[in-house]
């Protein structure tokens, strides 16, 4: 599925919001539980245009990733992927070409997972190993 990239915007934060809580809520409700106001009041409170890029395809807008480049890595602080899209290459092909940016840069990405979350398996099968858990997340990185 080819796809393309642009910057994000505050007009995204509908867009952003919903298909991050949609992707997340499976796993945060095995965590903690859920409660529609608190997921609402963290992402209002944790979303940032700056770092946000949003994904793009000939469907229009399937998913967002956040990137921020912390000097030592690049920091990938979450990926998420419309579920309509999902399955088809899309997270591997955006996964890949983040890989070559860093490459680019001569940095290693860097990323966490949450515990129940399947998309570790993603991960390890690019190259990325465990650096440290927590109780609720995974800690991988890639170097390149």
């Amino acid at each position: 599925m080819g796809y393309s990239l642009r910057e994000a915007t505050p007009e995204d934060f509908d867009f952003a919001r919903g298909v991050k809580l949609e992707g997340l809520r499976p796993y945060i409700e095995k965590l903690w539980g859920w409660d529609d106001e608190t997921e609402e009041r963290q992402f209002r409170e944790n979303f940032d245009p700056a770092t946000a890029t949003i994904i793009s395809s000939e469907h229009g807008n399937v998913g967002y990733y956040e990137l921020v480049d912390r000097g030592f890595d690049l920091f990938l602080a979450g990926i998420y992927i419309d579920a309509r899209f999902r399955g088809r290459g899309l997270g591997t092909a955006v996964l890949r070409d983040l890989l070559a940016l860093a490459r680019t840069r001569q940095l290693p990405l860097a990323l966490r997972v949450l515990k129940p979350n399947p998309a570790r398996r993603l991960y390890e099968r690019l190259g990325f190993r465990v650096t440290r858990s927590t109780r609720t997340h995974v800690l991988m990185s890639r170097s390149v």
